[in-house]
This record gives structure tokens, sequence and C-alpha cells, in this order.
């Protein structure tokens, strides 16, 4: 195996990391180039004293391997504080092995932090990080993802592309193709007119380009004690939902109880920003922490109204907890099990690590930011 060695990544590393991880997830450099400014130099809770991420070097100096450390505010165990998150685990094949385990175990034994996650581990990933003491948990609530599909044709044809690999199987499957793209229309005209019963007049949401105040009075009003989660107030909402990497593509809806002229709950929604012949639009976060049943049913309501808007094929909404789970059910009739891998850490084994030594609740939290968000 070559010669290697692990250092910390350095913000003149950004150029040519980019390419490496082009190289080997084929997204283009100036994607990531925009990822690193949200995760690091735009981070509000970034500061000197946690490493950007760790970098492997060959006998050339040149970077063969990479795991970032994105800072994000946390409530731990009901008091603030940091969590750390792993992402974008790469190493060159010509290194693999042992060099993969350095950069997790660099990751894994930072102590300035209560919590340590990673929640875009593919299978290989997740089996190294449990090696290394990580706690899985299920994320979405129950396994379920809902999808409210407004173009058959669409949604029938993506299948055929992503699921179907034999060529044969794929000349069976175009033959209810046609008659499924006919009715599509037909069938899109229903669905869109179709509706819960009438929610209460006094909920009205909206789409909102900032987080305001009453966001961070939102959060801290329904704060639980013992809970561990991710801090809602405005700067980190503002961060992960307006940052630069992804303001394109993401649509935050609140929920205004129109009696008081209080923020009652809000989703934040992904669009694809590149012209795709089929869009798929996705629910990534969603806070209704004094759950009415009329709160979720005028936010999905106006969630496929704005689908109607970008032409989306269909949406992808998931559930917080039961109650919101029973909502969906009534109104989005397609679902499928779907499950993220969410691993963590407390650095505090003789505390927090211990979710039954004491009343703890943990919430695992879909718009941590190396969770799919960008």
């Amino acid at each position: 195996m070559p010669s290697t060695k692990i250092r910390p990544l350095e913000e003149n590393d950004f150029p040519e990391l980019a390419h490496l991880l082009y190289e080997g997830l084929e997204i283009a450099p100036d994607v990531w180039e925009r990822r690193f400014e949200m995760w690091w130099t735009g981070n509000p809770w970034a500061d000197g004293s946690i490493p950007y991420g760790w970098v492997v070097e060959d006998e050339s100096s040149q970077i063969v391997g990479f795991m970032g450390n994105i800072p994000v505010k946390y409530q731990i165990d009901g008091k603030d504080g940091i969590a750390l998150t792993g992402t974008s685990l790469y190493v060159r094949p010509t290194v693999r092995g042992f060099t993969s385990l350095q950069l997790v175990r660099a990751f894994e034994k930072q102590k300035n932090a209560g919590i340590l996650i990673n929640s875009t581990a593919n299978d290989t990933a997740a089996t190294i990080f449990r090696k290394f003491g990580f706690t899985e948990m299920d994320v979405p609530y129950n396994n379920q993802e809902y999808w409210h599909i407004r173009d058959f044709g669409k949604i029938y044809e993506m299948y055929m592309r992503t699921s179907i690999t034999s060529g044969r199987m794929q000349l069976l499957a175009k033959v209810p193709l046609i008659p499924i793209r006919l009715a599509s229309p037909i069938v899109r005209w229903i669905r869109d007119k179709t509706t819960f019963r009438s929610p209460p007049d006094h909920y009205e949401c909206s789409l909102c380009r900032d987080c305001d105040d009453s966001f961070t009075q939102l959060w801290e009003n329904n704060r639980k004690e013992g809970t561990t989660t991710i801090c809602r107030d405005a700067d980190t909402l503002r961060w992960l939902y307006f940052s630069d990497a992804i303001a394109e593509k993401r649509n935050v809806i609140r929920c205004i109880d129109t009696r008081t002229g209080e923020l009652a709950g809000y989703f934040a929604v992904d669009v694809p920003c590149a012209e795709t012949d089929i869009k798929i639009m996705h629910l990534k976060d969603a806070y209704i922490p004094r759950f009415e049943e009329g709160i979720v049913q005028s936010l999905v309501e106006f969630s496929i109204d704005l689908a109607k808007t970008y032409n989306a094929a269909a949406i992808a909404f998931w559930s917080t907890d039961q109650q919101m789970d029973d909502v969906l059910k009534k109104r989005v009739m397609v679902k499928r099990r779907h499950k993220h891998a969410y691993l963590y850490y407390f650095t505090d084994r003789e505390g927090t690590s211990d979710l039954t030594g004491h009343d703890h609740e943990f919430i695992p939290s879909p718009i941590d930011p190396d969770r799919g968000i960008l």
C-alpha cells in the first residue's frame, strides 16, 4: 500500500478537494465549493477550535482521501451545545482499508462536542461507524415515506430507469407505459382537485425568504428538558434553509395562526433547481411543536399547490410522529418503506450515551447538515 499521512483540512485545500470528490462522487467541483462555504466559512457555529475535517495525502502531497466535520448548534440533554456531523467520507481505491479507518478515528476521538453524528453513511460506512461504537437509529418515523403522485406516467418511467436493469424486463415494462401516460393527465386533474375537508380558517400558509424572531420564539416556547435535538433558533435555520448552496431549491412554508398572528409550524421542501424531465419535491424538515391536525393539513395542502407551480411529478412526505403519520395517511395514499442510516455517538460515555439511564429523549433531525439537505 502506498505511504500516506493524515492531517486537518485547510481552506487552501478546497479547490483540490473539490476535484477529488468530483472524481469519486460525480458531483461538479463548483457544487462542492458552495458546500464548503456553507459547511465551514459561512457556518455561524464554526470556530478555529473545530477542524473542517481531515485529508489523506500520498507521498507526493496529493490529497487522496477526505472526511468532513460540520458543527451545528444542538440541544444536548436539555442544554445548548455543539454537535459535530461527519460527511462525505471518500478515499481513492488504491489507498482504502486502514486509511478509511484513520479518518473515522480522527472524527470519533473529538472531545469538543457533546454528540457526534453521521447520517449519510452507506452500508459499508455504517459498518465502520458501528465498529467505533456508534449507535444506529431509524429515520424517518416508522421508516415510511408517503408519496403524493401527480404524474403517474413520469413516476412509472422513473421506476423503469432506476429499478429495472434487465433489458428483457425493460421491454416488458414499456407495454403499460403508453396507457399510463395517456391516463396520467386525467388522474392528475382529479388528484389536484381532491383535498382534505377544509382546514380551519384560522390557519394560513405562505412562503418565507427568511427566518425571523418568530422562529426562535416558537422553538424557545416549546423546548423540552432532557431532550437531544437540533436547535431551531433563527440563526441556525437561516444557515440551514437559506445558505447560497441550497437557497435556489429550498422553499420554507410557514403556517400562521390568524387568531393570534403567531407562527404555529413550518415545512421546508426542496425542488430540484436543474431542468429535469422528472421533478420530485421532497419534504426536508417539519416542525409542529403543538400538534393540531389543521396545521398539518394546511401545510400539506400548500405543499401540493406548490408542486403544481413547479410541475413536480410527485411530493415525498414523511412523518415526525404518530399524530402526523395519521394525518398523512388520510391525504397521501402511496407509501413505501424507506430507511435512512442515522448513527450517533455521545462523547460523554458516563452521561447521555445511556439513553435508558434517565428521562432522556433523543430526536434525530432530518435537517442535520449532512443529511442530504444539499
